[in-house]
């Protein structure tokens, strides 16, 4: 059986990507980066052959955490952009692969621009201190939905029990009379946090 036209358009991409040392893993590329850390690339599919890449950088304390939590996804980076976002002034937000077209130099296309602005991202967020430190200080960088389970997490893996006791506060105080989907799983998380770890 023939593979799928995405099927020949992955593994395109998948052969260009192998010089930079990035493994398919499942659904997303990963390059290990040592002490628990990974860059992550990942790709949104529109249509059978437009691929819109997202880069991040994964830690494994972190996942580690979300799991005992039972919140997220394994192996989802702690911060994510897309490719386009990254390029300045003439932002490609999508490949298109023509259908019978010559994927290996589309895919070329896409990993070169993945390299000269995909990587800087990675290599600056890859060291946790120093993103941490920035997360924490600019909190507004993160999405609204994520910020308060993020930064708790963040700051009782820094050790500050107080900070990550008041994140959860704030957040339980401006949802308190919220009875939508975020507002219940956020309880449910600020719950389970605060008897994981008893802050």
């Amino acid at each position: 059986m023939r593979p799928s036209p995405k099927t020949d358009v992955l593994v395109a991409v998948d052969t260009a990507l192998r010089p930079t040392g990035f493994v398919r893993r499942g659904h997303v590329w990963l390059q290990n980066r040592g002490d628990g850390v990974s860059g992550w690339l990942g790709f949104g599919v529109s249509g059978s052959l437009e691929l819109t890449p997202l880069v991040g950088v994964c830690f494994r304390r972190y996942d580690e955490v979300c799991r005992a939590l039972g919140v997220g996804i394994p192996g989802m980076p702690l911060v994510s952009a897309p490719l386009g976002s990254l390029m300045g002034d003439k932002p490609v937000w999508r490949w298109t692969f023509e259908p019978g077209g010559d994927h290996a130099a589309a895919a070329s296309e896409l990993v070169a621009a993945f390299v000269k602005h995909g990587l800087p991202y990675i290599d600056k967020h890859a060291k946790w201190d120093a993103l941490a430190r920035e997360l924490v200080a600019k909190p507004e960088s993160l999405l609204d939905f994520e910020r308060a389970r993020k930064l708790a997490i963040i700051h009782v893996l820094g050790g500050n029990a107080g900070a990550a006791r008041e994140v959860l506060k704030k957040e339980r105080e401006r949802v308190a009379d919220s009875a939508d989907v975020y507002a219940r799983s956020y309880r449910a998380f600020a719950h389970r946090f605060e008897l994981t770890f008893r802050t």
